[in-house]
């Protein structure tokens, strides 16, 4: 992007003859996708996703809820719901069992890990069922850890990995995810879902402000997130 520097009239007093220095372009620093407008970190690039409760700005990834759902059923297939609804009051009406009320990007929401075909018993608009999440092993206690992120296109994460599947939907925007087993693409209308301790590097593309909610269902008693060391991207989502 560039911003005309409007030149300045000089008037020759002894000719009479006025000149109009030509305009001088400049061009607009270009932002770091990776901080914000003082040049901090965002949450979520090399710091962790900070808790909704500080949020300050738009952009950044930001911890909607972290709850403890204990035991979840290995030998059927499982989703996660996202259901939008009018107020707190009306989405609490709605839980689940194992339903989660969040409010993000100017909505209430209720973010539920069920079968497939399950739905709300009252009201709200059914946004989106995202899944099967793959979950190989038998833990005793599963956590849902929710987020909700705003980066500008070529933001790219850490390279991490979790002990569990991760899930996202995006709401606006594009995505890239490279994983040593190759990338794995996603837009506006998605939802993607990768099995975990897949080491991962998550960037933003396109042209439009990517805007998501994510998932990691997990065991309860590991670290969400591990940085990794031993796998590095190879670019294939670009630089």
């Amino acid at each position: 992007m560039r911003r005309l520097r409007f030149g300045v009239i000089a008037v020759l007093f002894g000719l009479g003859t006025v000149f109009a220095i030509a305009p001088l372009s400049r061009s607009q620093p270009r932002l770091d996708p990776n901080t914000d407008s003082a040049g901090n970190p965002l949450p979520g690039s090399s710091i962790s996703c900070a808790p909704i409760a500080e949020k300050r700005q738009e952009l950044g990834c930001y911890v909607l809820a972290h709850p403890v759902l204990g035991a979840l059923p290995t030998g059927s297939s499982l989703a996660w719901h996202l259901d939008a609804f009018a107020n707190l009051a009306a989405a609490e009406a709605a839980r689940g069992q194992h339903s989660t009320v969040a409010e993000a990007f100017d909505r209430v929401w209720l973010l539920t890990i069920a079968a497939p075909d399950w739905r709300p018993t009252a009201g709200g608009e059914h946004v989106a069922t995202v899944g099967p999440l793959p979950l190989d092993s038998v833990v005793a206690r599963y956590a849902a850890f929710y987020l909700a992120s705003t980066f500008r296109p070529g933001f790219s994460s850490f390279a991490h990995a979790h002990p569990g599947p991760e899930a996202w939907f995006i709401l606006t925007g594009e995505q890239c995810l490279e994983t040593p087993e190759g990338r794995i693409s996603g837009r506006a209308g998605d939802g993607v879902v990768i099995r975990g301790d897949l080491p991962m590097v998550v960037r933003s593309t396109g042209s439009d402000i990517r805007r998501n909610f994510t998932l990691v269902l997990h065991d309860a008693a590991k670290p969400v997130t591990a940085r990794v060391d031993h796998w590095k991207p190879a670019g294939l989502c670009g630089s």
